[in-house]
């Protein structure tokens, strides 16, 4: 079966990914956060409301004001691996094919990470050939790439290697690590990505939350 993954991150960074074997494909939605996303329900009454904003509303004939607000960090759970982030960030998933889904988190200036979830194959696999087609174009423009390839350990005491590629040209500097997990016929595959290598805090909070909240139900 083959898929194709291609990936757009806002007009910061543009990779395209040939996979020869498998190919994913990456949709990607930016979702701004709408003025009214929730619903309260008071006594019945209905009400749209958005996150941290005053509301006034009426309860037994007494004028009654609230607020919703999220906890600073959320939990992503899915039925294989979980994660935490900054309520700040929002979470975008889409199901590819049958048995291929993906959630993605992103910062404004095109930092972040991307969790492929595969029900039918082992994607530890995938690893090498990924990175090398991430960089590919990169390479061909003129980038220079060192590899900082290392070993990391999750939350659970599992050691799992990560392949790490710098590329730099010109100044400028962008970062891609893979990893994946995997248990017979089934895993994750994790792709994070550094537009450049001076990123901001809110960056690199981002992505070392991922890491060290990373949970796999798999094993």
């Amino acid at each position: 079966m083959l898929y194709i993954w291609a990936l757009t991150i806002y007009t910061t960074l543009v990779m395209k990914l040939k996979l020869p074997f498998f190919c994913f494909l990456l949709f990607i939605s930016f979702t701004v956060s709408a003025q009214e996303d929730y619903l309260i329900e008071i006594n019945g009454k209905v009400m749209p409301i958005a996150l941290d904003r005053n509301y006034e509303t009426s309860v037994g004939g007494k004028a009654v004001t609230f607020k919703v607000f999220s906890k600073d960090t959320l939990t992503y759970n899915d039925d294989l691996f979980s994660f935490k982030y900054s309520k700040d960030f929002k979470t975008s998933k889409v199901d590819l094919e049958d048995g291929i889904s993906q959630v993605m988190v992103m910062t404004a200036e095109g930092s972040g990470f991307i969790i492929q979830k595969y029900d039918g194959i082992n994607p530890e696999m995938l690893n090498e050939l990924m990175l090398n087609e991430v960089v590919k174009e990169s390479v061909d423009y003129g980038y220079e790439m060192r590899r900082e390839d290392y070993v990391t350990k999750l939350k659970s005491g599992r050691e799992i290697k990560v392949g790490k590629a710098v590329l730099t040209y010109k100044g400028d500097t962008s970062i891609y690590e893979v990893a994946s997990i995997g248990s017979r016929d089934e895993g994750i595959l994790i792709l994070t990505m550094i537009a450049t290598e001076e990123y901001s805090k809110t960056s690199k909070e981002l992505i070392d939350t991922m890491w060290k909240t990373l949970t796999y139900m798999g094993e």
